[in-house]
């Protein structure tokens, strides 16, 4: 195939019409109308149908549009990365992730890189999970590191393990539940909750877990896209949440919180690495993902140390 036509078959999809791609790239459109003809020879199939209010795209033409982005996104890549070549830079890295990964594993893998490789361009843009996803199969990112989610990536997507988050109750420290070592969500029906955006991928955790434990979800709530505002609301002393241990862990050694153990089923989920499956990694990404492996055996092994019982308890 020719990558000029898929070129031309994606601006058709993203303009609707041939008349409205062509006048957009500057092109003839019987130019245009024989770009795709050709590609159709060649290929033996109908990637478009013409309808009086455009062009749609055929079920093979969504797939050929699908790689032509990925294409187009690559090659936008690779020629940044040598622009930042003639800057004196040895690339870029693009990293997507949740919360959880920026609150230690992701910062201290990118400093234990830029450490051994300074000159490079680091990227690291957090987004909901969803939009993350759909970056990383387009191109846009080289790698994502987020919770696993409760659904199953596209075969295109490669996943490992990095270790297991667990969740917490996060309270007031004047908050009667606070000098509570444990708690379960049923004696917390009747209490007020700021909760995670219903877009994120924590939201869809708690929501589980409400229905592993056949609680209904609380309508005295306040939803924010925000886990700094959460944060906030609870250390009023209005609200309480579920939330990663991890992800205040900084609030609970300085006393800004208090932490409740949760319990119940279903409450450790996983943190993982995803990648583009059979794409070849730059030796930067492959350097940066090294880092990313030994943090994550280091987070494992505090876990385990903090679970271990004392020599006392033995």
């Amino acid at each position: 195939m020719d990558a000029k036509r898929l070129r031309d078959l994606l601006r058709i999809s993203e303009h609707g019409s041939y008349t409205r791609a062509a006048a957009a790239e500057g092109i003839s459109q019987p130019a245009l109308s024989n770009s795709i003809a050709v590609l159709e020879k060649e290929l033996g199939i109908r990637v478009l149908d013409r309808t009086r209010r455009g062009a749609t795209l055929t079920d093979f033409g969504r797939l050929l549009v699908s790689h032509a982005a990925l294409l187009e996104s690559l090659l936008s890549r690779a020629a940044e990365d040598v622009r930042l070549k003639k800057l004196g830079l040895e690339g870029s890295l693009s990293i997507g992730v949740s919360p959880i990964a920026c609150a230690e594993i992701v910062p201290d893998a990118v400093a234990r890189l830029k450490r051994d490789t300074p000159n490079v361009r680091i990227m690291v843009e957090q987004q909901p999970d969803d939009a993350l996803l759909r970056r990383l199969r387009m191109g846009e990112i080289d790698l994502m590191v987020s919770p696993a989610g409760l659904l199953s990536d596209p075969p295109d997507i490669e996943r490992q393990l990095l270790f297991h988050d667990s969740f917490i109750v996060i309270a007031a420290l004047d908050n009667p539940i606070a000098r509570r070592k444990s708690i379960s969500l049923g004696e917390l029906r009747d209490a007020t909750w700021a909760m995670p955006d219903a877009q994120t991928a924590m939201s869809r955790h708690i929501e589980a877990l409400f229905a592993a434990e056949d609680v209904p979800w609380p309508n005295n709530c306040v939803v924010t896209n925000s886990m700094t505002a959460i944060r906030s609301l609870v250390m009023r002393g209005d609200c309480i949440s579920i939330t990663s241990k991890m992800l205040v862990a900084l609030e609970l050694r300085a006393g800004f919180l208090a932490g409740i153990a949760l319990r119940g089923q279903n409450l450790m989920r996983e943190i993982s690495l995803r990648t583009r499956h059979n794409s070849k990694a730059t030796p930067l990404v492959e350097r940066f993902v090294g880092h990313l492996r030994v943090v994550a055996a280091e987070i494992r092994g505090a876990s385990r140390k903090c679970r271990a019982p004392s020599a006392r308890g033995r």
